[in-house]
Formats: C-alpha cells, structure tokens, sequence
C-alpha cells in the first residue's frame, strides 16, 4: 500500500526548493541526478505537482535531509514568502539557505510554545509608517525616541538587547551560523508573530545593528520573510529607514552629542581613542559609531574612510575595551526558546537530539545549556506572596 503524504504540495514545493538551494544544487543538476525532467522539478517545486512516496524519499537522499524534515509532521507550516533585500535572483543559494534556517526556527519556536501551552507571542509594538514627504532620517529619529520612550529604557546604551526584544518587544531572536553575506533574517506573520535571526558568525557589535534592523521591520509589520545583506542596495526607501533607525536606537542623538562632548573637555581633544571609547560605550563597530558621529555632523563625512586607509581596526577598539575594561558580552541563543525547550526536556517531551534538531544547534551546545537553566537548587519552587 502506497503512502500518503499529506502535506500539500503548494507547501512541501517550496521546502523542497529550499533544501535544494541549501544543497547548493541547480534545478538541472537534481534533474539529471534523480534522472526526471528539469519541467518535473519546477512544477513541483511550485506546488503544481504532487510527489510519491519513493520521490520524497529520493529527494531527501539527495539533499541529505531527513524525509520527516520536509513533512514537519506536526509542525506546523511556516512557508512566508521570501523578500530578498539586494536585486538578488530566486536561486540566491545564500538567500534560500538563510529563509529556510529562519523557517525551521520559527517552526520549532511555535512548536515548543503549542506543546507547553504557552501563549503565543505577538509584537507589543505600535505600527509604523514611513512618509514620503518627510525626510526618512528624521523619521527614523523620531520613531527611535518613542521606542525608548514606549520602554522606558532612558537614553543610555542598550546593554542586552536580545533580552529587550524578546521579553519587551514580543519578537523571537536567535543567534545562528549563515552564510557570510547574509547579516540576518526577519519573518512576520499576522498569526503567529515575529522572528528575528542573526549571523552568529559576525562580530557581537554587527550583529546588535543587524537586530535593530530587523527589529524596524516588525515595526513596519513587513510580513513573510525578508533577508538583510551585508552588501545590500540600500536605495530602496524602507531599508533606509531601517538602517537609520538602527543607529538612532543603538546610539540616541542627544547621548552621542553629550557623551562626545564629555570625552573631547576631559581630553583636551577628540582623538582616535575617543572614538574608541564611544564605540565600546554604545557596544557598537568602530564604522557605526563613525558614521553615526558623521550624521550628526560631529566629524567630518568621510571620516570612516580616512581611519580605515591609515589601518584603524577591531584590534585598536579591543586594545581600548581592555584598558576600559569592558569585555564583549557574546551570546548564542535564544532566552526564550531554550528555556521552553529545557522545560519540554525536563518533562520528557523532548530528547536531547530532538531539541538540538529543531534549534539548529549541536548536541554538546544543547547540554551545556540544559545543564546550566536550573543548577545548584535554582529551579526549586517558591511560594510568592501577591
């Protein structure tokens, strides 16, 4: 007897185009390798045609995926479409393989959140709106201030700001390894809420630009996915509301002015090493806090430019952070999500290689993480009194 699949084929087609950019093969190639015509992959990568039993587990061979991976039985189906940021085609191998990790987390997360009966998450964020006959910095300015205003964090740095996101804000983050030029990825869907992830390969400093970012678009409430470049074009309106947004958040205009000010009467002088010390105060890259300095005309256009022709770099702000002593606080994963999954272990729900599976992590990071939630009686119940 034959086995019915019973995923949709508009919804297992474009899983499969998914595995098949993340396995880095052509339509052509996976035509000639499963010996079916390159017709037969296109329309069934579209959901026009339905696959057996013995194709899917062809094609899961192929792709070196497990066949339950492509059925996400009892997942449920998270296809958004993909938005690529930079004029990048469908078949961007990069692109696809970050919308299809940023899939499988966001799966795992509502997964998680329906097997322990939590609430399902949804952005506490108002709804932006960007004018066209308004300056879109300025905007972007405006839109930053109310955030902080709405959080009530002040106007100093953001220290956590994966923490702030995730428990203020509403929005999923996590931190995963992707393709060099992919900086991150956002997904947001009216159901189920939003999802942030971010290139765990790319320095702390980049990748808390690259959440502000992403965090823009949550609230422009862009729905499906969209996926930030590391060489992107930046002409398009939205993203350079969201690049300026990113900075205005990360590094609030009145503060930089003031902070710039203390440093250059304490020293005489604004240096280099002023510089320096700005951008490890806002736990920011040396170009950001630049750039930012740069439009608020504080320094110079074309300042950043300059320092990097005469070798200024990341070993020049880590010599600094050293003498300030403020090391580089690095996280890996998701507060949220990993503390469901630790509960979800604790009850039995879920093995270890299951949670190491759905999260996209290695099983020695998944035990280390179980075996620090709850040590030395931390997880001991107490009676509160309210």
């Amino acid at each position: 007897m034959a086995i019915e699949l019973k995923v949709r084929p508009e919804v297992l087609g474009p899983r499969l185009k998914g595995a098949r950019s993340l396995a880095k093969l052509t339509q052509e190639q996976v035509a000639q390798r499963l010996r079916i015509a390159r017709t037969t992959v296109v329309a069934i990568e579209s959901g026009k045609r339905g696959v057996s039993s013995s194709e899917l587990r062809a094609f899961a061979e192929l792709y070196a995926m497990p066949e339950s991976e492509l059925l996400a039985d009892g997942t449920p189906s998270l296809d958004m479409e993909l938005k690529f940021r930079a004029h990048s085609s469908s078949d961007d191998v990069d692109s696809a393989a970050a919308h299809l990790l940023l899939n499988k987390l966001a799966a795992a997360s509502v997964e998680l959140e329906a097997m322990l009966d939590r609430r399902m998450l949804q952005p506490d964020l108002p709804v932006v709106t960007i004018s066209r006959s308004m300056p879109v910095e300025q905007q972007a300015e405006d839109v930053a201030l109310s955030i902080r205003q709405r959080l009530g964090i002040g106007f100093g740095p953001i220290p956590d700001l994966i923490a702030l996101v995730e428990l203020d804000m509403g929005l999923r983050v996590f931190e995963r390894g992707l393709p060099s030029k992919v900086s991150g990825a956002f997904a947001y869907d009216e159901a189920i809420g939003g999802f942030i992830v971010v290139n765990a390969l790319h320095p702390a400093s980049r990748r808390r630009l690259t959440i502000a970012h992403e965090l823009c678009h949550a609230l422009l409430r862009r729905a499906g996915i969209v996926v930030h470049m590391t060489e992107g074009d930046f002409s398009d309106r939205e993203e350079k509301f969201c690049d300026a947004f990113a900075r205005a958040l990360l590094m609030p205009a009145m503060t930089v002015r003031k902070k710039a000010a203390e440093l250059r009467d304490a020293a005489g002088q604004f240096s280099v090493r002023q510089l320096l010390a700005m951008a490890v105060y806002f736990h920011t890259s040396i170009e950001a806090m630049t750039r930012r300095l740069e439009g608020l005309n504080l320094l110079p256009k074309g300042t950043f430019e300059s320092l990097k022709a005469k070798g200024l770099g990341t070993q020049h702000l880590e010599e600094v952070r050293r003498e300030l002593d403020e090391p580089e606080a690095v996280g890996r994963f998701s507060p949220r999500t990993l503390l469901l999954a630790a509960e979800a272990f604790e009850k039995g729900l879920l093995s270890e290689q299951q949670i190491a599976r759905k999260l996209q992590l290695d099983l020695g990071s998944v035990r280390e993480v179980l075996g620090h939630m709850a040590p030395d009686g931390e997880g001991e119940e107490l009676e509160l009194a309210i």
